[in-house]
């Protein structure tokens, strides 16, 4: 009787113990290294290693260090109140982390010299805050925002009053805008990507500015452009920003920008020019939009030149003579090259009655493609001496050797989804008439 019981108090104590040894472990395998302890233990000009696990912040960096973070490093935010990092120091460098909040991720304030590489953050708030900074690269940043409306969420990249900024090779994700630039020196966004926001990259009180080798899609507006001096926009891939508000590329009040190479289709309206003066609008493809050029209380020194417009409803209107149009390519040009030289014998009548009835009345933009309104248009053309008077181009183009070939792209694919609709149709004729 004494073993038995011996026996089974042993066997009581293997089983709690186990039981004891089981929560340890699962405790100490869930358990959270605090990151702040970490980088208050890391000497200034040192580089913090962190292994692969989760750590929990809101962290405070005020030294020059360096984060470099293997694969599968999380960091989570204590709480959503504070940004899960906040950078207050110079040299200081994050690499490879993965930062969960609801709030925002990254702020840095009063800091040179920092570099953000390799970061992701989903269902942010906010992605990166800067105020009042200098020298600052971010590149290989992926911030995907929340499911809220425009006016509740944050940027993906916001910049306030700071000088000489590089974001590049970053994709940002329902958000309210992609990169956000106010009071800002020298910036350059380079090889972005946003999708599914209010503006892709949005320029506020800036100068020497530059947007290139973006792709902005199925936003309100692909490039916001307001209240800046010296910009360069080139390159870029502005696609289906189709609302009601739709624009490829805004610029308001905008003084002297270079516009050119990029790739402006299927947006309501592909450029919009407001109150606007020195741009160069040159050597851009501007097709498949509802209006390509739309110019509203701006003047003559906006050079639109040497652009390929094609399959647009509207090539140009305007409500005064806003833009200068020289030697551009228009699909709807009716006159003829005699001399063969590439420029045709007649003017190129941009601006027809029907479009300046829309620049003061958008909803007319629904009977574009009406009998009458194409009637309309084409009598323009021909007779109306006041639209002559009021914008048109003196030198269009009649070809375009690389336009050309993207035309013939198109009218390719066109011609093979014709021939794969009609050989269907006559299968299934043919199958029907034999049964």
């Amino acid at each position: 009787m004494f073993e038995r019981r011996c026996l089974s108090l042993r066997l009581f104590y293997s089983l709690l113990f186990c039981i004891c040894s089981l929560a340890l472990l699962t405790n100490s395998a869930s358990a959270k290294t605090d990151l702040q302890q970490l980088i208050d233990r890391t000497e200034e000009g040192e580089t913090l290693h962190l292994p692969s696990g989760t750590y929990e912040g809101n962290v405070l960096i005020s030294k020059g260090i360096e984060i470099i973070a293997d694969e599968g490093v999380i960091l989570e935010a204590k709480s959503p109140r504070e940004a899960a990092i906040i950078i207050e120091a110079k040299d200081v460098s994050i690499e490879g982390l993965e930062i969960k909040t609801v709030g925002k991720g990254v702020m840095i304030r009063d800091s040179e010299n920092v570099q953000l590489s390799d970061l992701t953050l989903e269902g942010v708030r906010s992605g990166i805050e800067m105020y009042r900074t200098k020298n600052i690269e971010i590149q290989d940043v992926k911030v995907k925002g929340n499911d809220d409306h425009y006016s509740q969420k944050g940027n993906g990249v916001a910049v306030f009053n700071s000088e000489n900024i590089l974001v590049k090779n970053s994709r940002f994700n329902t958000v309210q805008d992609g990169v956000y630039i106010e009071h800002v020196k020298e910036i350059t966004v380079q090889n972005i990507f946003v999708e599914n926001s209010r503006y892709g990259t949005h320029f506020m009180y800036s100068e020497n500015v530059q947007a290139i080798d973006n792709t902005y899609t199925k936003n309100v507006t692909g490039l916001m452009v307001m209240m800046t001096k010296n910009g360069t926009f080139s390159n870029n891939r502005i696609f289906y920003q189709e609302g009601f508000n739709g624009t490829g590329i805004t610029f308001y009040e905008v003084q002297n920008a270079d516009i050119f190479d990029n790739d402006i289709s299927g947006n309501r309206v592909a450029i919009t020019i407001q109150r606007t003066t020195g741009l160069n609008i040159h050597s851009n493809i501007i097709q498949m939009n509802q209006t390509a050029i739309e110019s509203i209380r701006s003047d003559q020194s906006n050079i639109v030149s040497r652009n390929y417009l094609v399959g647009n409803l509207v090539n140009v209107r305007s409500d005064m003579k806003g833009v200068s149009l020289k030697e551009n390519y228009y699909d709807d040009y009716a006159g003829i090259d005699l001399d063969n030289d590439g420029i045709g014998d007649e003017s190129y009548v941009a601006l027809q009655s029907f479009g300046q009835w829309m620049v003061r009345k958008p909803v007319y933009q629904y009977y574009v493609e009406a009998p009458s309104v194409v009637l309309l248009n084409q009598i323009d053309q021909q007779t109306n001496k006041a639209a002559r008077e009021l914008l048109v181009d003196e030198t269009p183009t009649t070809n375009f050797n690389i336009d050309k070939n993207l035309e013939f792209k198109i009218h390719l694919w066109q011609l093979i989804a014709g021939i794969v609709l009609v050989v269907g149709c006559l299968v299934i004729w043919r199958r029907s008439v034999l049964s």
